[in-house]
C-alpha cells in the first residue's frame, strides 16, 4: 500500500467516526425534545449516582464543530475545495 492509499483509508476512517458522532448527537437532540429532564438520579440503597445532561447550546456547538470537521475531511478525501494559494505583491 502506498502513502496515498493509506492516507485515504485513514481519512475515510476518520470521516466515518465523525459521521457516527453526528448521528449520535442528533439522537440525543431527539431524546431531549421528547423529555424535559435535565438530570437523573439513581439510588440503590447501597449507593447513589447522579448524571446531568449537557445543555442544548453545548450540543449544538459540538454539532457545528463536527459538521466543520466532516466538511474538511470530505474536501481532503475527494480533493475538493481550495488546495493552495499563492499571494503575489503587485509592484
Amino acid at each position: 500500500m502506498g502513502y496515498i492509499s493509506i492516507r485515504k483509508a485513514r481519512l475515510q476512517s476518520q470521516l466515518t467516526l465523525v459521521q457516527t458522532q453526528i448521528e449520535n448527537l442528533n439522537s440525543v437532540l431527539t431524546e431531549m425534545s421528547a423529555t424535559a429532564a435535565q438530570s437523573y438520579a439513581f439510588d440503590s440503597g447501597e449507593g447513589s449516582q447522579r448524571t446531568t445532561r449537557r445543555t442544548l447550546k453545548e450540543i449544538m456547538d459540538m454539532l457545528d464543530r463536527l459538521y466543520a470537521t466532516e466538511s474538511h475531511l470530505i474536501n481532503e478525501l475527494y480533493n475538493m475545495g481550495l488546495v493552495s494559494v499563492k499571494l503575489r505583491r503587485k509592484n
